[in-house]
């Protein structure tokens, strides 16, 4: 799976920000710090692509002002979590998908043998 993307709705900016070497977005870019110009978060401090606007990479994170370590480290179990539950959904509907090809195959023998 992807990494997991957070979005805002009504926030947009067009400064560019500095660097950030450590964190890279959805399209494996080194993410920029921008700010918010309109909207209700105006003011607030958000990492994004470095192509935005001009790309489909939407990634969006916000800038924590402390600059936590540990705020940074939840977000990543949290992305690591949430691609472990979708793993085990996809899972759980291939090994129906195999439960119900089985039954299929089995219906199909016995009515081949008839």
């Amino acid at each position: 799976m992807a990494a997991r993307k957070q979005t805002s709705v009504g926030c947009s900016s067009d400064s560019r920000g500095n660097s950030q070497g450590s964190a890279k977005c959805s399209c494996g870019r080194e993410l920029v710090l921008r700010t918010v110009k309109r909207g209700a978060n105006v003011g607030q401090k958000f990492y994004g692509c470095p192509l935005w606007p001009d790309t489909k990479c939407d990634f969006f994170k916000w800038y924590n002002e402390q600059g936590s370590e540990v705020d940074d480290l939840k977000f990543q179990l949290f992305e690591k979590e949430t691609t472990l539950t979708e793993m085990e959904y996809e899972k759980s509907l291939m090994a129906e998908k195999i439960k119900n090809c089985s039954l299929k195959r089995t219906t199909w023998k016995k009515m081949c043998k008839k």
